[in-house]
C-alpha cells in the first residue's frame, strides 16, 4: 500500500469540510422555482460557530454550568512564488483543543489547552528572521496553557498563575491578530518571550487604577529554548507594560522586557542579561454610521515598535505599520482584510547579516465560508530574507482554512 505523506493527509483530510461546506450551500440554494431554503438551514448547521454543532444539547449544558470547550484546527498550504530555494507547495495543520471552567460567581477561570503542529515548515527553507506564517514550526505535540486566574474588584484586579502565553497578555494588538505573517503578533526583538510554540510557567498581574490607564507585570520561568536562557526561575524573563486609552485617540501600550541567563553574543563572549523596549497603538478609523460600541465592521490602524541588544539578538529594531478592516464590502459584513509593512533592522554585530533590514509587505482577504470555516488568501513579499544583501527577494503565496469543531 502506498504511504501518504503526512501533509497531503492532513490537507486531504482537513478539505473535507470546505467541501461539505459548498455542498451544503449548494443544496440550500434557492429551487428553480424560486423557493427559499428552509428557516432551520439558515439557523442551523451552516450558521452556527461550530462543525460538530451542539453535541444533541450537551455543549449548552455545560456552558451554562460554567464549561467551555473547543477544538480550532488552522491549515496553511503555501508556496514560493519567487525567491524560494523551495518550490514544492507545503501543507501543515495546527490543533488547538482547549476547555475553560468559570464557575459562577467566584471571578475564577481555569483553563487548559494542548496543541499539535503536523506537517512541514515552509518559513525554514526561505531563511527569514521572521516566520511568514504564525504556526510555522518544528512538529510537536505538548500542552499550551495551563492556568488559574482570578479576577478582584470588579474586575479592576486580575491574576493569572501557571503555564502562561505571555503574549496573550503582553504586546497584544487586537486589531493585527488576523495578519499571517507572525511579526504583528508581537515585535520579533523580544526575542526571548515565552509564547507559541513554548508558553513557560509564570505569574502576571494586572491592574486599572483608572478608567484610562492599566498596568501589567509578568515573570515566566525560561523555556529551554534558546536564547530565553537556563529553565527554572533562577533566570526568570520579565515584562511590565502600561497603557493608555482614550475613546477619540485609541489605545496606546508601552513596555520593556528583561531576560537572565548566560546569553551568547557575536563576539563568540556571554553576557548575563539582556533586554529591550516596544510600544504598540491601535485606533478605529472608520465604523459604519450608527454602529454600536460592540460592532466589529469598520478600519483600525495599528503600529509597533521594539529595540534589542544587537550583540544577542539578530533584529535589533523593529517597527511595523497596517490597517485592518472588517465589513468593508456591503452586504460581506464578515469578511476581514490587511495591509501591514513590518521592518526589522538587523544586528551590526553579526556578520551574517549582510543587509541593512528585512522587510514584509503583506495583505491578506477573509472570507467566512460558514460560521465554523473561514478561508484566507495572503500574499507577501519578503525584501532581503533572512539579512542577506544578495538573496533575491521572495514572494510567497498562502491559503489558510480555520475549522472550528
Amino acid at each position: 500500500m502506498q504511504k501518504i505523506s503526512p501533509p497531503r493527509l492532513v490537507l486531504a483530510f482537513f478539505l473535507l469540510p470546505i467541501l461539505a461546506a459548498f455542498a451544503a450551500r449548494a443544496a440550500d440554494a434557492p429551487s428553480a422555482a424560486g423557493a427559499p431554503p428552509p428557516a432551520a438551514a439558515e439557523t442551523g448547521w451552516l450558521a452556527g460557530p461550530h462543525l460538530t454543532c451542539g453535541w444533541g444539547g450537551l455543549r449548552a449544558q455545560a456552558e451554562e454550568a460554567g464549561f467551555t470547550f473547543n477544538l480550532a484546527h488552522t491549515l496553511d498550504w503555501s508556496g514560493g512564488w519567487r525567491g524560494s530555494p523551495d518550490r514544492r507547495g507545503a501543507a501543515r495543520g495546527l490543533f488547538d483543543l482547549g476547555a475553560a471552567w468559570a464557575p459562577a460567581g467566584t471571578g475564577a477561570t481555569f483553563t487548559a489547552q494542548y496543541l499539535m503542529l503536523r506537517g512541514r515548515d515552509a518559513s525554514t527553507p526561505l531563511g527569514t528572521l521572521v516566520t511568514f506564517s504564525n504556526i510555522d514550526d518544528a512538529p510537536f505535540a505538548h500542552w499550551g496553557e495551563l492556568s488559574w486566574q482570578q479576577v478582584f474588584a470588579e474586575g479592576k484586579l486580575r491574576l493569572k498563575l501557571g503555564q502562561i502565553d505571555a503574549n496573550s497578555e503582553f504586546s497584544v494588538i487586537s486589531s493585527a491578530l488576523g495578519f499571517v505573517n507572525s511579526a504583528p503578533a508581537f515585535s520579533p526583538t523580544i526575542f526571548a518571550l515565552p509564547t507559541y510554540p513554548d508558553p513557560a510557567p509564570g505569574a502576571n498581574v494586572f491592574a486599572q487604577p483608572l478608567p484610562w490607564l492599566d498596568l501589567g507585570f509578568g515573570v515566566y520561568a525560561g523555556s529551554g529554548s534558546t536564547p530565553r536562557g537556563l529553565p527554572g526561575f533562577a533566570h526568570p524573563f520579565l515584562i511590565g507594560e502600561a497603557g493608555f486609552t482614550h475613546e477619540a485617540l485609541g489605545r496606546l501600550a508601552v513596555g520593556a522586557w528583561r531576560v537572565n541567563g548566560s546569553l551568547a553574543r557575536y563576539d563568540a563572549t556571554t553576557q548575563p542579561a539582556a533586554g529591550g523596549l516596544y510600544a504598540v497603538f491601535e485606533r478605529k478609523l472608520w465604523s459604519p454610521a450608527a454602529a454600536s460600541a460592540d460592532d466589529p465592521r469598520g478600519a483600525t490602524v495599528f503600529a509597533q515598535f521594539g529595540t534589542a541588544g544587537e550583540q544577542v539578538s539578530a533584529i535589533r529594531r523593529h517597527f511595523a505599520l497596517g490597517v485592518s478592516a472588517t465589513g468593508l464590502i456591503p452586504g460581506r459584513d464578515d469578511d476581514t482584510c490587511g495591509l501591514m509593512v513590518s521592518i526589522c533592522a538587523t544586528s551590526r554585530a553579526d556578520p551574517t547579516l549582510t543587509a541593512a533590514n528585512e522587510t514584509a509587505v503583506e495583505a491578506y482577504y477573509g472570507w467566512p465560508v460558514t460560521g465554523w470555516l473561514t478561508l484566507k488568501a495572503d500574499v507577501q513579499l519578503i525584501r532581503h530574507p533572512g539579512g542577506s544583501a544578495t538573496r533575491r527577494d521572495a514572494v510567497v503565496g498562502l491559503l489558510r482554512a480555520e475549522t472550528t469543531f
